[in-house]
């Protein structure tokens, strides 16, 4: 919600039906998120996973790359805001978490996790050619909070799917 909100709330274009949509839309992922977050919970206990090397050296891989993620986008909000360019900040932290997709996909085995790292990038990269100051600001968080909430709708999608599996 922070992306999207960002860019919309700089493209001023917070209106009284978008405002009801995003807070919508906002507040079906994050209901539905913790609905299945608490139905994992719940499925952990009816099947206790086993305790394996291939679990922790994930975790791993995982701290690793999030680490990394922040560190980069500290460094390239600390080079835009040297540069005097504080809009390329937000597109600079957009595209890292693109580019942080791309090992997620190897680490957890997810290969959409390839096409949304790759989407997200790509749009930073029109937005940074395309854009400039507050439109550059606007049009990418937009885009990338776009593409963060068709992620979360997703993964929401594909645990609906192990539930049902489970269930039958």
């Amino acid at each position: 919600m922070g992306w999207l909100g960002l860019g919309l709330g700089t493209a001023h274009a917070f209106t009284p039906a978008v405002i009801t949509l995003f807070d919508v839309c906002g507040m079906l992922l994050l209901g539905c998120s913790i609905y299945f977050i608490r139905k994992g919970k719940s499925l952990r206990r009816s099947y206790p996973a086993s305790s394996n090397q291939l679990a922790a050296k994930m975790r791993k891989q995982f701290i690793v790359v999030v680490v990394s993620e922040l560190t980069i986008i500290a460094i390239l909000g600390w080079v835009a805001d040297a540069r005097h360019r504080p809009d390329l900040a937000p597109v600079f932290a957009a595209t890292v978490v693109g580019l942080h997709f791309l090992p997620l996909g190897k680490i957890f085995r997810q290969a959409r996790y390839y096409g949304w790292g790759i989407a997200m990038t790509l749009w930073c990269g029109i937005c940074v050619i395309l854009f400039r100051s507050d439109r550059l600001v606007a049009r990418s968080n937009i885009g990338t909070g776009v593409l963060l909430w068709a992620i979360c709708a997703d993964g929401l999608l594909r645990a609906r799917v192990i539930l049902r599996s489970f269930a039958q």
